[in-house]
């Protein structure tokens, strides 16, 4: 077992010499031209461009009335859905507005006729003092 492992790291070795030299060999590939590295992509986009399976005109038009019907069934249900909620939120709205001015408004009217009654008194008790006072004052 121990001459196994030693004859595997033996073997090892050679193969790390063997990737140096390729690391060398790759730096000098690494320094060539730049404009043949430009070309070569665009030759290969060009390749791949051929290879393209490009829709007959019956698919193309088959496809546009597919995504207009889908788009107009959604704008529809999204227009529901917002007049739903806008009539839902304007009804919650009034139902608030009624209970708050009619609460509102039978505490204002209970506190005007006080107001109305007390001022009634005042006005008749100062009334009332300057009888009085003019009675005295023969």
């Amino acid at each position: 077992m121990a001459e196994d492992k030693k004859a595997e790291k033996d073997a090892k070795k050679p193969q790390k010499a063997d990737k140096s030299a390729k690391k060398a060999g790759k730096s000098k590939k690494s320094k060539k031209n730049p404009f043949k590295s430009i070309v070569s992509f665009f030759k290969s986009v060009s390749a791949e461009c051929k290879k393209v399976v490009w829709p007959t005109a019956k698919d193309t038009i088959k496809n546009t009335a597919i995504v207009l019907l889908f788009s107009l069934v959604i704008g529809v249900a999204i227009y529901g859905v917002d007049t739903v909620l806008s009539l839902a939120m304007k009804g919650v709205k009034s139902l608030a507005d009624n209970t708050t001015v009619s609460d509102t408004a039978e505490d204002t009217s209970e506190s005007d006729i006080d107001i109305e009654e007390n001022t009634n008194a005042d006005t008749n008790a100062d009334a009332g003092s300057e009888e009085t006072t003019g009675q005295t004052a023969e």
